[in-house]
């Protein structure tokens, strides 16, 4: 969809809410990434780049129903539909109808406006699954949460005539006490997906920064007649004052009538709020640093992360990221983040890499 085909498409339907006096607002956010990279083996680019560009609308057409449209531009010049969708009130929980994550990875749930890093851990960015088309239905029981969806294809891909899409199934459950003052969290997922027609994939990454978001030097290729995938992951978390705490553990196996391959990854993190703010969590879910005075927040934190996309006769390489950041939070919404990301890669070819980035962001949202 081109991004003049969205901005009409934004007007129209902000006309049509507005003369039926529904309440509706508009939601954006911009990501400015530069930075550079001491190569290795493999050259990378130097530069400015726009990591996110993101504008919409929000509101609700009642009491009982809210919606969200969302488009990112900031890549390849055409528009990518990020969250599109309804969601009411349902038997004690929240039905939400439409394009959105899947309940899966609480690195992958926290919003890119309030991560710790960057970029998410390599291994989510490789395991976890695009948003979907889809319905899902969240509620909890006092200290325990449930995600729970059904889900299609990916609403940035289009459907060929005569072939079936792939479908899928996930489930979340966590269990997040708050025992003396420190809020635990305890995670585990699982998708199912079949594929369907759409039965070639491939699992491939970057080291933890995107200022040269072409080159990735970890990379499975195109894998064809995969049937299904099982999708799975433990979580773990912890925030105690200023201080944050999580790790994660994700596999993805795929099966076809050739072979059946596994893909995993895990990070372990830690974060500490200098100015003393503690990390905001609700429900399973992570929330941005709300700073305490005029001056600001600050942050300091540090992650490793390992990704293995090596199984049987695929060599997609083995990749590790040391990254430590400094995040200032100018206000709930502002924020400068600084990261320096040590990469060591084993690639399919035999060759060692340990290129080191560093990279700089200024990020707004509302």
């Amino acid at each position: 969809m081109s991004k003049i085909t969205v901005a009409i498409l934004s007007a129209s339907i902000a006309g049509n809410v507005l003369a039926a006096d529904i309440e509706v607002e508009p939601r954006g956010r911009l990501h400015l990434d530069a930075g550079f990279v001491n190569d290795d083996q493999t050259e990378f680019g130097n530069g400015v780049n726009v990591r996110r560009g993101r504008m919409g609308l929000q509101g609700n057409f009642s009491s009982d129903w809210r919606f969200v449209i969302e488009y990112d531009f900031a890549e390849g010049g055409d528009a990518s539909a990020t969250d599109v969708n309804l969601r009411t009130k349902f038997a004690g929980g929240s039905l939400t109808i439409g394009h959105q994550r899947l309940p899966f990875s609480l690195n992958t749930l926290t919003s890119s406006n309030s991560m710790t890093f960057m970029e998410r851990a390599s291994g989510s960015t490789v395991i976890t699954p695009d948003r979907k088309l889809g319905v899902r239905f969240d509620k909890t029981f006092g200290d325990i949460t449930s995600g729970s969806m059904a889900f299609g294809r990916t609403m940035n891909t289009e459907s060929d005539a005569g072939k079936d899409d792939s479908m899928g199934l996930a489930q979340r459950l966590v269990y997040h006490p708050k025992i003396d003052n420190i809020q635990y969290h305890f995670g585990a997922a699982v998708v199912y997906q079949d594929l369907g027609d759409y039965n070639s994939l491939r699992f491939r990454d970057r080291p933890e920064l995107r200022i040269d978001p072409a080159i990735r030097l970890i990379d499975t290729g195109t894998l064809n007649n995969v049937d299904n995938l099982i999708t799975t992951g433990l979580e773990f978390a912890a925030i105690n004052g200023a201080w944050s705490f999580e790790a994660e553990a994700l596999s993805v196996n795929t099966s076809s009538a050739v072979q059946d391959l596994s893909f995993s990854g895990y990070h372990m993190q830690a974060s500490y709020v200098i100015t003393g703010e503690s990390r905001s969590y609700k429900n399973g879910s992570f929330s941005g640093i709300k700073p305490s005075s005029a001056k600001g927040a600050i942050e300091v934190a540090a992650r490793y992360s390992v990704t293995d996309l090596n199984d049987g006769v695929v060599m997609g390489g083995e990749q590790k990221n040391l990254t430590v950041g400094v995040n200032y939070y100018l206000s709930s919404n502002i924020r400068f983040m600084s990261n320096i990301v040590y990469t060591d890669v084993d690639t399919a070819s035999g060759i060692n890499e340990e290129p080191i980035g560093f990279g700089v962001r200024a990020q707004y949202h509302f």
